[in-house]
């Protein structure tokens, strides 16, 4: 509009000069007045065409800056939609188990003691490198989208996430090891919390997809080594004692409730539908990759089954309570009908062999009815020599079980820095009695937690402790399994990290970590999310598939112990 003004004035002086001079001209000719003032109507006519011109450019200037500052908008909209982590580290490990020995155990006719120890296995140690062995791994790494749409003139917004975990040190692929098999494949969309849903300020997000559930993330500010070796997945959560964490995983086909938050109160509730057809959850759940277990049917050289950890329906939820530096939360969860047949094959423990067709590979003419002797046997017309090596799964209806958890924790955050925070779990499989004797998955569990964090937020350190409680039984499935070791398979784990903030999105971190491990117990020092797992397993594996379980060797007892250095960002 300034340079229009300008311009206007610019013209007007100029007519204006003109006219001066016509009018001097005019007092010695005045003939040529009628010409003059023509001229002047023109020149007229030409300043309002061009004022209307410039009006015309400047009105399509505003337009032009509007429509910019509109699409700077959207696109910083859309931009702030992605988040991720990157995280990198570089670990020296040792399982600590270069030392054992694996002895045959023989046992009273009832498979009770005395134990007498019948000279060791051949080989009677672990096999391939179990000490130390420096590694890269990345851990919890993943990018993702999210956003929100207002439903028309409501007050409820359509909201929207995809996420995928991405490797950042190896090429993308199947989740696979000679311990574990996944369908599930790193790097691809949907490796991570993917979901649809509605959100009201009111009442709360109503959430629809693959996600974690509340169990896991009402807890996960009590665990500060989250990604590390040593955070509290290896332990809380984890009913096998090995790199699965069954009440921690991502669950498929999820309906979960976040409530809005009520005087420091707040609530949410989750719903898995189980989605599979076998009536004792064998199969793969109707639209899913792997079994509801985490893993793939014939993981662990196991028949195709869904029967190492596989469950219908699950369900749970947390009531939390925050206010000012404290918070407390309780949470419960579920998995219906969870089938762990597959503990029976390759058992060593003596219960197992007293069965009648346990030890004689169900050759007795009247197996014991906790035994599938009838699948065992089919497998062995068809696998004679694999058979031999291996020995029958329990029978599905002895061995698939309800199977929940209880959490009950706390944390303060102290005006100086300091955080403390501690959690307290309970584990049940409800088996019947006759059963019990092979029952690892039922134990108490705790964790706490010291965190300190120095003026002025770069530097941080913590210390963690986690404690398993002994179970009733055990399958008895370590290679070197001691018989007389029933409820000594406590295990204690100890974290120390410090980290470094270089500014809000980078950081740099040094942690330890180690797992002291009672006779029989094998918990290890990565489950949960960081990258390399290093377990209680040696190398031992096969060249071919003959689902006789012969392959993975477990070895309890096994003392883990881990340093690992890494760069994490935020965005």
């Amino acid at each position: 509009m300034r340079s229009t003004r300008v311009l206007r004035s610019l013209v007007a002086l100029i007519a204006a000069i003109v006219t001066v001079c016509s009018y001097s001209a005019a007092s010695f000719a005045q003939s040529a007045d009628q010409s003059q003032e023509a001229k002047i109507r023109v020149l007229q006519e030409r300043i309002d065409a061009l004022s209307k011109e410039l009006k015309s450019i400047s009105e399509e200037q505003a337009k032009t800056t509007k429509s910019v500052a509109t699409v700077d908008k959207a696109w910083n909209t859309f931009i702030k939609g992605f988040f991720g982590t990157m995280d990198v580290s570089i670990d020296e490990t040792t399982k600590g188990m270069s030392d054992m020995i694996a002895y045959h155990w023989g046992s009273a006719p009832d498979g009770g003691p005395p134990y007498v120890n019948n000279g060791a296995k051949s080989p009677p140690g672990p096999y391939g490198r179990v000490s130390w062995m420096p590694m890269m791994s990345s851990n919890g790494s993943n990018i993702g989208y999210r956003g929100s749409h207002k439903i028309g003139t409501s007050d409820i917004d359509f909201i929207y996430q995809v996420s995928t975990a991405i490797d950042m040190a190896a090429a993308p692929g199947l989740n696979n090891t000679w311990t574990k098999s996944s369908n599930t494949v790193q790097g691809a969309i949907g490796l991570g919390d993917t979901f649809v849903g509605l959100r009201n300020r009111e009442w709360g997000t109503l959430k629809f997809g693959e996600m974690y559930s509340p169990y896991k993330t009402s807890t996960d500010r009590l665990n500060p080594f989250n990604g590390m070796l040593g955070n509290y997945s290896v332990i809380m959560g984890n009913t096998g004692g090995d790199n699965r964490v069954e009440f921690g995983t991502r669950m498929d086909h999820l309906v979960q409730y976040n409530s809005p938050n009520m005087s420091g109160f707040s609530f949410d509730l989750s719903y898995s539908f189980g989605q599979n057809v076998d009536p004792y959850n064998n199969l793969t759940p109707l639209g899913s990759a792997d079994c509801a277990g985490s893993n793939s049917p014939g993981s662990g050289n196991l028949f195709l089954n869904c029967d190492d950890g596989g469950f219908n329906y699950s369900y749970g939820g947390d009531l939390k309570f925050e206010m000012g530096g404290l918070y407390l939360v309780i949470a419960y969860e579920l998995h219906s009908q969870v089938d762990r047949a597959s503990d029976g094959i390759g058992s060593n423990n003596p219960y197992y062999g007293a069965l009648p067709g346990g030890g004689d590979l169900c050759t007795n003419p009247n197996p014991s009815p906790l035994l599938d002797c009838a699948d065992y046997l089919a497998y062995a017309a068809e696998y004679p020599g694999a058979a031999a090596v291996s020995s029958a799964g329990y029978a599905d209806a002895y061995d698939t079980a309800d199977e929940s958890a209880v959490k009950v924790g706390g944390q303060y955050r102290f005006g100086f820095g300091l955080t403390v925070s501690y959690l307290w779990e309970e584990m049940k499989r409800d088996v019947p009695a006759v059963m019990e004797f092979q029952n690892e998955r039922q134990r108490n569990g705790q964790w706490l937690a010291v965190e300190y964090e120095f003026p002025g937020g770069a530097d941080r350190i913590a210390a963690g402790w986690a404690h398993a409680g002994a179970t009733p039984g055990d399958p008895g499935g370590q290679h070197n399994y001691y018989p007389g070791g029933i409820g000594n398979n406590e295990a204690n784990m100890y974290t120390f990290a410090y980290w470094h903030k270089f500014d809000k999105q980078l950081t740099w971190y040094f942690d330890f970590a180690e797992t002291l491990n009672d006779v029989n117990a094998h918990y290890d020092i990565g489950a949960g999310s960081h990258g390399i797992k290093t377990d209680c397993h040696d190398a031992t594996h096969t060249t071919f598939v003959d689902y006789s379980s012969a392959g993975p060797t477990t070895w309890g007892g096994c003392h883990p112990i881990g340093l690992s250095t890494g760069l994490n960002f935020k965005f």
